[in-house]
């Protein structure tokens, strides 16, 4: 990819990432304007049986586990080329890439517990959609914007190395 479209790239991933902040930002203003208790509040949905939610619980479990080890493995080599002089570690960002993940697991384990475990009634989607999904869209947008960043760093550390 060239440096261009990287550059193109980091400021729609900024403005993304801002607008996306501001939002979670104005939570609160946006709760006040949910009504306290909905007319149907029963589940819109069948819920599962019970022992679903230990199936989910696992698998959550697993997912979240394999996409924090890549943050142990960015820190790791980080501190790897630290030792050996070297900060931008050459392919290290792809582990913030896929790190990255972490908050979109957390929001679709949220849904996943809300629809099919407890039935999915009007207001707890209601406020889960309106407290969560901005949130945790900021931090994926932002963890993506710093590994792209640091992706950026990697090439001018290395340009800079050649041209020396």
């Amino acid at each position: 990819m060239t440096s261009k479209s990287k550059v193109n790239r980091v400021r729609w991933m900024a403005g993304l990432t801002l607008a996306l902040l501001f939002l979670s930002l104005l939570m609160p203003f946006f709760l006040r304007l949910l009504p306290p208790t909905l007319p149907n509040v029963e589940p819109t949905f069948e819920p599962l049986s019970p022992e679903w939610k230990g199936a989910i619980d696992f698998i959550f479990i697993i997912l979240a586990c394999l996409f924090n080890a890549c943050y142990f493995v960015f820190f790791v080599r980080l501190l790897r080329g630290i030792n050996k002089g070297k900060m931008f570690v050459p392919g290290n960002a792809r582990w913030l890439y896929v790190g990255a993940w972490v908050p979109i697991v957390t929001l679709l384990y949220r849904f996943l517990c809300m629809f099919l475990i407890q039935g999915g009634s009007g207001l707890a989607v209601a406020i889960v959609i309106c407290a969560q999904l901005w949130k945790g869209l900021a931090i994926f947008f932002g963890i993506t914007l710093m590994a792209l960043l640091y992706d950026m760093a990697t090439d001018v550390s290395e340009e800079n190395q050649l041209t020396v």
